[in-house]
């Protein structure tokens, strides 16, 4: 079905979003066939581009469908499991990421880690299964429990948790480390009420068993550079079991699972565009008032404060909310386009307003066969924006065009008409015509 049939049917808002999910399909299809997304500079450039142009409801639904696809991979063959788990680690798990949804990009890598590195896989998950002692954990939850109980501090939660099998192992290649030398695999995730509790509880625990020394973490006093907060501490539970601790706040903890939109920088490596901030600020933004209409102790902000502000009257902003600027909030942010060149993708970025002539000239110096001026006489032979001929040189670009330098038709070869490009540029043919040809 079109828009068009869509809009009659639903609406403009579910039509928008089809159309939404529909090119980021296509994107994402043209960025695994030219494998895009394997260069760290494109890749950035691609992840912004999709949470520029897209609502933010969009690309939950693409990665809802993802994270659907990736769940029955099993039954294509193995040649598109690898291609499909490969795209799914390089555009889809940072999209996640980017995003806040933890859960989502901790499944998603998992599964991807399954079907990349089978081997590393099956031995990591038997090492880990052998390595986890339910009664050991049971019996630390109860005597923390206990003790947390007479010394008359209340808490919010207390559980188990362990780190994700491909955390695990991107950890051991980062430090090259063994299995052994990862001393958070398993641990305990302890929220409190207030800060003061978070260190009486601290206190609790270096009484109950002995710390491993230098591997306390105060992330209270000195937070992470992404705003994180929290107490970290490794035990060794009989002498022999290390025991990642975490102690934090409600707060703390709301923070930490949706709010801080400079997340994914300290875990991405950074990036300079103040404009890509705002954009995954702005999409984490929508998905947090959306979060609020399900809980009511999730966080209806993500400014840098560390106190949780009382939601704004949605859809308007009050008017101290850092987010009240417009979905494009930067208007003098570059803009991200998709090019094709002789069945090759790129990811370019340009200035704000640049043109198709902007664009050309860009790739003008390594092309001889596109006039950095203007559009060759023949219409089958100029660029394609969006698929579609265009006539107007000066035609702003929008984030996420699809620009086409490529002439395709069925009836001559495409060397040929290289040929006839090249001898129209050298013939000085390159120049939009003023009269009618005859």
């Amino acid at each position: 079905m079109d828009y068009d049939h869509i809009f009659r049917m639903f609406g403009a808002g579910v039509a928008d979003l089809v159309e939404g999910v529909s090119k980021l399909s296509h994107l994402s299809k043209l960025a695994r066939d030219n494998n895009t997304a394997s260069r760290t500079v494109e890749a950035d450039r691609l992840h912004t581009m999709f949470l520029a142009m897209a609502d933010a409801r969009a690309v939950l639904i693409k990665l809802a469908d993802r994270l659907h696809n990736m769940n029955t991979i099993e039954a294509l063959p193995l040649v598109k499991q690898q291609r499909f788990a490969k795209e799914t680690m390089e555009i889809f798990v940072p999209l996640a990421n980017r995003l806040g949804i933890a859960s989502w990009k901790d499944h998603l890598e998992n599964i991807c880690f399954k079907h990349l590195n089978p081997e590393e896989h099956k031995e990591l998950s038997s090492k880990l299964l052998m390595s986890f002692d339910e009664a050991l954990l049971t019996s630390t939850l109860h005597n923390l429990d206990k003790s947390l109980r007479d010394e008359g501090i209340s808490y919010h939660s207390l559980s188990g948790r362990h780190k994700s099998l491909y955390s695990i192992y991107s950890k051991m290649i980062k430090k090259n480390l063994t299995m052994d030398d990862v001393h958070d695999i398993h641990g305990l995730r302890l929220v409190v009420e207030t800060e003061e509790d978070c260190y009486r509880a601290l206190d609790i625990v270096h009484k109950l068993w002995p710390r491993v020394t230098g591997r306390f973490k105060d992330y209270i006093c000195h937070p992470k550079l992404n705003g994180y907060r929290s107490l970290h501490t490794v035990i060794m539970c009989e002498g022999v079991h290390p025991f990642e601790i975490q102690i934090r706040t409600k707060e703390m903890h709301l923070q930490a699972e949706y709010g801080f939109a400079a997340h994914w920088r300290y875990k991405e490596g950074g990036c300079r565009h103040s404009f890509v901030l705002q954009m995954v600020e702005w999409a984490r933004w929508v998905l947090t008032w959306q979060c609020e209409t399900l809980s009511k102790e999730r966080p209806s902000s993500l400014s840098s404060s560390v106190g949780i502000r009382p939601p704004c009257p949605f859809p308007l902003h009050s008017e101290d909310c850092s987010y009240s600027y417009s979905r494009q909030c930067n208007y003098e942010g570059p803009i991200f386009v998709i090019m094709l060149e002789h069945d090759k993708m790129s990811v370019q970025e340009l200035p704000a307003n640049s043109t198709v002539v902007d664009l050309m000239e860009r790739v003008g110096a390594n092309s001889p066969r596109w006039s950095p001026c203007s559009f060759p006489l023949k219409e089958e032979l100029r660029p394609r924006v969006n698929h579609k001929p265009i006539s107007d040189p000066n035609r702003k670009l929008s984030m996420g065009d699809v620009v086409e330098l490529t002439p395709a038709l069925p009836d001559k070869s495409l060397s040929e008409y290289r040929e006839e490009i090249q001898r129209m540029y050298e013939r000085g043919g390159f120049a939009l015509a003023t009269t009618p040809r005859s």
